[in-house]
């Protein structure tokens, strides 16, 4: 099977799957950066693929149930847009699809239970972050406008939980959670982690969510926080070694959590740290061979 990544400007993201590389560099945007790229872990060598009709920058890239791939918007200094496109596994070509109902950039996109995708908040023109989300049916190709969020959201995390509901963490003080079956959001009854964003949020095997790191009051934090969906309560667990935002993180099969790279106070990271739950400490671990911020990693 083959594994599809894209090219956001610079940066590699694989979306399905495999072991794969990550790059990134400083060059302006070019008619290259559109192109995709196929992955054979098994031959370990890649491919061109289709290309997409335009270059994105800080946009979403979700795999829908179809095994097609449906990335949405764009911002920063490419300008944000609403449009969205979708890259079909069977002919290796993207497709136009439709448009959301606003432009936006540095927002999430969740699938949900149902097979529909659900798109949070973000920011659009002169930097103005948004509550507004949107449901994608890709059935019917055709966005609808769900409730907004209790308050504007941008560049946070969106976390699927086994109940189907969806987590929301950012720089607000509170976090919030969105019921598909009601199609309204509520603020969690208790707090949520300090604020910041730029952070990630990843699931553990006992279906809690760990919020690690990010920018806390303009400075880069080494806090972790664990969401309990089952008690709907927060706890603060240990700090990293090195505080950091822009990283990644991903759950391992032994159950702990591996962050990678991001940037901290020493600019560019290529430090990494492994989580384990059952201790709530990170350890340090051997440096990745580079830098790396806003990357991806896929197990």
């Amino acid at each position: 099977m083959n594994y599809l990544l894209f090219y956001s400007l610079s940066i590699c993201i694989v979306l399905n799957g495999g072991g794969a590389r990550q790059t990134t560099n400083d060059h302006k945007p070019t008619n290259d950066l559109v192109i995709s790229e196929l992955y054979d872990p098994l031959t370990n060598r890649w491919t061109v693929s289709g290309s997409m009709s335009r270059f994105r920058l800080f946009h979403t890239a979700t795999l829908l149930n179809s095994g097609n791939v449906l990335v949405c918007g764009s911002g920063g200094y490419t300008g944000y847009t609403a449009s969205c496109e979708i890259y079909d596994a069977s002919t290796g070509q993207w497709h136009g699809a439709a448009s959301m109902t606003i432009p936006r950039g540095f927002h999430t996109a969740t699938l949900l239970k149902s097979g529909q995708v659900l798109v949070t908040g973000g920011s659009t023109y002169n930097n103005g972050a948004l509550a507004s989300c949107e449901i994608y049916d890709p059935v019917a190709d055709k966005w609808t406008p769900t409730a907004n969020m209790t308050g504007a959201r941008s560049d946070h995390t969106a976390t699927l939980l086994s109940s189907g509901k969806v987590l929301i963490t950012s720089d607000a003080d509170s976090s919030q959670i969105y019921d598909p079956t009601t199609k309204q959001w509520s603020t969690l009854k208790s707090m949520g982690p300090k604020a910041r964003y730029s952070t990630t949020a990843t699931t553990l095997k006992s279906n809690k969510v760990l919020v690690i790191a990010g920018i806390e009051l303009a400075k880069y934090s080494g806090t972790t926080d664990i969401y309990d969906p089952t008690t709907d309560e927060w706890d603060t667990v240990g700090s990293m070694v090195t505080p950091r935002s822009r990283h990644t993180s991903i759950l391992l099969n032994s159950g702990k959590v591996l962050a990678t790279g991001g940037v901290g106070d020493a600019d560019f990271l290529a430090s990494c740290e492994l989580y384990d739950p059952s201790t709530n400490k990170w350890m340090a671990i051997d440096n990745m061979t580079e830098e790396r911020s806003s990357h991806t990693t896929t197990l």
